[in-house]
């Protein structure tokens, strides 16, 4: 069967995508790139956020009538494993409802034809799966799944599951693959990464056997992280190797200390701002990036500023911004009162004109810096390359004349917040 997939949501979704492919591929399936020609069109979507859900529920919609006979139409991911056999009476063009735990039943699914959603959580790892890496020279590797958390606000316990680390000796193995493959650069991924643990391994100690592992052929970057597991031991491990990316990710989601307790995140703002001084003060040039809702329930017009004031306090490099987004079975529910949509978008359009201006200040300050590059691919621009620096910043390369894999040396000659113009030096 020609298969299609598309995937919506964050990087563990990505992978699951490549895991998904090489099922498929496994199974004698072929997947295409073009969704004309599917005979079986994949959906792998996010439940975090409504306006994520929407939008890929709306994109089954139009993938279904896109071939000139309709596919089979398969939901998979967080939102099908929210909402399971609803989504089957709900939408009608649907044919399978498949959870992030039940991507090895796909094949039999296909050949019986049944219309049926299959959500059943445990504890499965796709150890014996090959994925099918999709984005020379970067990859993911997955070191755990799940979630312990349950922040009020977040769905993620409830369609990933509990937490659960993968043995160190499977991850090193799959990493020694792809860098003897020749990529790049390597992610670890998880929904807490670093509250990774197995037998006596902790993430610090798993991120130095990557590195050491990886050398000085390839780059390591994780994500995404909970503050609260923000060891000393972690940001040492970061700043002693010279392969692991100077970028860390690490979400607030609110400035104010009375938000946090009602988010339970188990941090204040004052231990926040430490953990930040303690990653600048080992790492001058790390680049710092964070989640933060706006409109969270019961949020007041003060405590609003003080995520405003955090903003402005850490001044992150980038900022993923949101106006709180009810999801059922989370606890937030419950909280009143609920901030007005309206006000909701208002106070995330405050959030992000403010995080623009602090970018595109943070983006020309590294505007006839020299640094090394890892060219990625084309860029969207006829005639350009596209590479990201160790910071994960978007270096676009006037010329044609670099392979994905390549490290160049560059010099930043222009900036616009997200994206930068690196002139090649000669060596």
């Amino acid at each position: 069967m020609i298969c299609h997939i598309e995937v919506y949501g964050c990087q563990m979704n990505v992978h699951d995508g490549e895991i998904l492919s090489g099922i498929l591929k496994a199974a004698g399936h072929i997947v295409v790139k073009n969704a004309k020609i599917a005979e079986a069109v994949f959906v792998v979507t996010c439940a975090v956020r409504e306006h994520a859900e929407t939008r890929a529920l709306g994109r089954v919609t139009h993938l279904a009538g896109i071939p000139k006979q309709k596919p089979v139409m398969v939901l998979c991911g967080c939102v099908a494993q929210e909402h399971g056999e609803k989504l089957l009476k709900k939408i009608k063009l649907l044919d399978l409802v498949v959870g992030p735990d039940s991507y090895h039943t796909i094949p039999e699914l296909l050949q019986e034809r049944r219309r049926i959603a299959v959500t059943d959580q445990g504890s499965e790892d796709y150890e014996q799966v090959t994925a099918v890496r999709e984005q020379f020279p970067r990859s993911f590797v997955t070191v755990m799944r799940g979630c312990n958390n349950f922040c009020t606000y977040c769905i993620v316990p409830y369609v990933r599951g509990r937490e659960r680390s993968r043995p160190a000796e499977l991850i090193l193995k799959e990493v020694e693959g792809l860098v003897e493959a020749g990529y790049g650069e390597i992610t670890l991924l998880g929904q807490n990464v670093n509250s990774y643990t197995h037998d006596s391994v902790n993430f610090p100690k798993l991120l130095e056997m990557v590195s050491t592992l990886a050398g000085n052929r390839c780059r390591v970057r994780f994500v995404t992280s909970h503050p609260r597991d923000l060891t000393d031991e972690l940001a040492s491990v970061m700043a002693s190797r010279d392969n692991v990316c100077n970028q860390f990710h690490l979400p607030a989601q609110s400035g104010s200390d009375r938000v946090l307790k009602a988010m339970r995140r188990g941090y204040t703002r004052k231990g926040y701002l430490e953990k930040v001084a303690m990653l600048k003060k080992l790492m001058p040039d790390i680049v710092l990036s964070t989640d933060m809702i706006a409109g969270f329930p019961g949020e007041t017009l003060e405590e609003f500023e003080d995520s405003v004031s955090l903003l402005k306090e850490v001044r992150y490099d980038y900022a993923f911004l949101f106006r709180y987004s009810e999801r059922e079975e989370t606890a937030a529910l419950n909280i009143s009162p609920a901030v007005p949509v309206k006000e909701r978008l208002r106070r995330l359009s405050i959030l992000q004109d403010l995080q623009a201006k602090i970018t595109l200040e943070k983006s020309k300050e590294i505007i006839d810096r020299e640094m090394t590059v890892l060219v990625t691919g084309p860029a969207r621009r006829t005639g350009q390359m596209a590479s990201r620096t160790m910071g994960n910043r978007l270096v676009i390369l006037e010329s044609l004349d670099f392979t994905p894999g390549e490290l160049v040396p560059v010099r930043i000659v222009k900036a616009d917040g997200y994206t930068h113009f690196g002139k090649p030096l000669t060596i």
